[in-house]
């Protein structure tokens, strides 16, 4: 039997994938492939996403279509939006991809993984520790900090990529960098 963070990972990514709308997991679920054991309700996703692609994403979440124009503003805004699948109780929180060259890099950077036994894509590790910095400048967290500590615990990171990103987006990293 499967559980419900699998059934709501199914849905979500066939949905995108069958009306072509580009994306990358962060967040959780992206630290969790990442193997650090972390509860999460949510599944976050950054979309390459317009304004009339929301009908298209409504479609496969009936209850929700009475927000279409709501959420079709929060998209023309660049600002995220979220739904609950009533199914399985997992909240998807859809943030809108951003036109900078960070986002470009990033989108550049996600792997097609295996998560939960679904094909999907991830960011990158690098591009999930800015992430999390990003986060955690704006809401500090002890479970943002943890993650970033377990993160960057991987000997195998791109530290001039991280450095670079850090720089240009002008990120406090907390000392977590040295």
């Amino acid at each position: 039997m499967e559980n419900v963070f699998t059934i709501a990972l199914k849905k979500i990514i066939n949905a995108l994938n069958t009306e072509k709308i580009d994306y990358m997991i962060v967040g959780g679920f992206a630290v969790s492939y990442h193997n650090r054991a972390r509860t999460t309700n949510d599944i976050d996703l950054i979309l390459q996403i317009y304004p009339h692609h929301v009908k298209k994403i409504l479609k496969y979440f009936p209850n929700w279509q009475g927000f279409e124009e709501t959420f079709q503003n929060n998209v023309s805004n660049g600002t995220m939006f979220n739904i609950t699948d009533f199914e399985t109780g997992i909240r998807y929180d859809f943030m809108v991809f951003k036109d900078t060259d960070y986002q470009w890099a990033a989108f550049e950077r996600r792997q097609l993984v295996q998560l939960f036994g679904v094909d999907c894509y991830i960011s990158s590790k690098e591009d999930l520790i800015l992430s999390k910095l990003r986060w955690y400048n704006l809401t500090p967290s002890e479970k943002q900090m943890e993650d970033l500590q377990f993160l960057l615990l991987d000997k195998q990171l791109n530290m001039e990529y991280l450095r670079w990103w850090i720089f240009k987006l002008k990120l406090n990293t907390h000392g977590l960098l040295g």
